[in-house]
């Protein structure tokens, strides 16, 4: 239990990193860099080429992640991380891959229930 405990807490603090350094590029305008690093953080969530989720809906995204039994903290990170890419992908002009992401983060951050909506 307590090496799940420690891998968990390593994967939160791997994707937060990822995250933070992703939302400091996107907040300047940057596109393609921001987009890697969620493609990074994503990877190492799903543990699945990150590509491949733009191609999932977003039911079946959730359902991915629920056979995972991911923790709630790493699921929120993940509903984070799509959303900054969606934002990368708004900036690079790719409208179409932003709204599969926007929709997908809203089908994950929906797993974690009314209190983690917004």
């Amino acid at each position: 239990m307590q090496y799940q405990s420690d891998y968990v807490l390593r994967l939160i603090e791997q994707m937060g990193s990822l995250i933070r350094r992703a939302m400091e590029k996107v907040g300047v305008g940057e596109a393609e860099e921001p987009y890697e690093l969620c493609q990074e953080a994503l990877g190492l969530a799903l543990d699945i080429d990150p590509d491949t989720t733009i191609r999932l809906s977003p039911t079946t995204l959730v359902s991915l992640i629920e056979m995972s039994n991911a923790d709630d903290r790493v699921i929120a990170l993940i509903a984070e991380a799509l959303e900054i890419e969606a934002e990368a992908l708004e900036h690079a002009g790719e409208v179409l891959d932003a709204q599969t992401r926007h929709q997908q983060a809203q089908a994950v951050r929906a797993m974690l229930g009314p209190s983690h909506a917004n």
